[in-house]
């Protein structure tokens, strides 16, 4: 048959066998797709989720190329403070989620209260 990235992306999204987890404090961490074309000349496209449980997700499209500016969305903070660069290292601690998985997390927070 044709898989296509659809195919791929709801098999990663399945819930009931098990691919997708969403149990017991454990969740799907991400998922990734990528379109390696046969054609050298065109380019491979990648689609991430970037936030936990693919079935809840978005994937979105990336293309590697040279120069690329990660969108501040998606770029973990930085700390002027950081722990992890003083000594000694990790005696506090900080939120690092980058923008989407906070607004991610909230959604589903959300979701699960209506359910």
């Amino acid at each position: 048959g044709h898989v296509t990235a659809e195919t791929l992306m709801s098999i990663l999204r399945d819930k009931e066998s098990g691919i997708c987890v969403d149990a017991e404090g454990f969740r799907t961490a991400g998922s990734m797709v990528s379109v390696l074309p046969r054609d050298p000349a065109l380019p491979c496209v990648h689609f991430f989720t970037a936030t936990p449980d693919p079935s809840r997700s978005v994937f979105k499209p990336f293309v590697f190329v040279g120069g690329i500016k990660p969108a501040p969305q998606v770029r973990s903070p930085t700390f002027l403070q950081d722990p992890a660069k003083q000594i000694p290292r990790f005696q506090s601690s900080v939120d690092r989620r980058h923008e989407l998985y906070r607004r991610h997390q909230a959604a589903l927070e959300l979701m699960e209260q209506d359910q």
